[in-house]
């Protein structure tokens, strides 16, 4: 039997739904559906820090908004997988200008073999996106592992079991957030979840711009782990080892003499949860990236002297409360050589 509903009675009931998470437009008795999700935010970050600014914001302002917005369909037919997505969020990354965009996050087709196998082509996010901050409790989330993200003209396969999983994509041509081109990236994770220990191990390779911008070949390793000590505490881990080529040069528009330089990442993070409504999160941070180090042979003096040499540390505290459960509101404050001093949000999803 087909049950349908009109997308304008949907629509209509995304603003007076709480608890569900998300809108069935259509649902069959074999499997196939459509449904629509979203989520919106408004929160940003406040006193953000020039001298801890190298690659977080665009400017570095007494609170910088990060209000967002999706809006996507995902669904079913037969085998047949597909999902759009779009986003509305603004260019707060280093070299853009904090002002809003409506960009296409995702949008593939795909294949389900089974209930434990399946891919995905289109733009998608890469392999190991989904895992790389599995170790990381924040809502915000800390150090960053420099993974590929979404990417386009990508393919990627996945298999789900009831402990184990892995993934493994490649793009052709993939690009940085700011739209510069890297090369040809391959992305892959494996993992082992269980009721104590979660384990997540991911890796990404990309073959470089060959000259066409600053950025060259990488490998990456990356690993976040999980371990769930009570029923009300967990705590987590989440780090990368990162080697990537930088061109140091530049003459006209091709970039030259690339150098490789060694980035580590480490978070350490707990929870606690103290009723369905509320939980306290706090985090310690360390990175360090070569390119801030005034000693190196490779340091570019033309940028701001880095205040604290090639690393940073930094600690944070913080809370989230769900009114209901479909809604957050998160508030985390950070000490240290942190980026930021803090973040707010309230976000409700749909």
């Amino acid at each position: 039997m087909l049950k349908k509903t009109t997308v304008a009675i949907a629509l209509a009931s995304l603003f007076c739904m709480t608890t569900a998470s998300a809108v069935t437009l259509q649902q069959e008795d074999n499997g196939d559906y459509l449904d629509l999700y979203g989520e919106v935010g408004v929160g940003g970050h406040f006193g953000t820090n020039s001298d801890y600014n190298h690659d977080e914001f665009y400017d570095t302002k007494g609170y910088v908004d990060d209000s967002f917005a999706t809006l996507g369909v995902k669904g079913q037919r037969s085998n047949y997988i597909y999902r759009l997505e779009l986003d509305y969020q603004r260019r707060n990354w280093l070299g853009g200008d904090g002002e809003f965009e409506l960009a296409i996050d995702k949008m593939y087709v795909g294949y389900m073999f089974d209930d434990h196998h399946w891919v995905e082509l289109g733009l998608t996010d890469t392999a190991f996106d989904e895992y790389d901050h599995f170790g990381d409790f924040t809502f915000n989330k800390s150090v960053e592992t420099g993974e590929a993200g979404d990417q386009e003209n990508t393919v990627k396969y996945e298999a789900k079991f009831d402990h184990l999983l892995y993934g493994v994509s490649y793009s052709y041509e993939g690009k940085h957030k700011n739209g510069s081109p890297q090369g040809d990236i391959v992305n892959g994770y494996v993992g082992w979840m269980s009721d104590v220990v979660s384990v997540v191990a991911g890796v990404e390779a990309r073959g470089g711009s060959e000259g066409e911008s600053k950025y060259g070949e990488q490998q990456l390793f990356g690993l976040g782990m999980r371990v769930q000590v009570t029923s009300d505490i967990a705590l987590g881990l989440n780090g990368f080892i990162e080697d990537e080529d930088l061109a140091t040069r530049k003459s006209g528009d091709v970039y030259l003499a690339y150098e490789t330089f060694r980035n580590y990442g480490l978070t350490l993070s707990g929870k606690y949860q103290l009723n369905e409504s509320w939980e306290f999160i706090a985090s310690a941070n360390h990175e360090e990236y070569e390119s801030w180090d005034v000693e190196s042979p490779n340091y570019d003096f033309t940028e701001l002297p880095a205040e604290y040499g090639k690393d940073r540390r930094w600690a944070s505290v913080g809370f989230n409360y769900r009114p209901a459960r479909d809604i957050v509101l998160s508030v985390e404050g950070r000490v240290g050589e942190a980026p930021e001093a803090g973040y707010a949000y309230v976000r409700m999803y749909f």
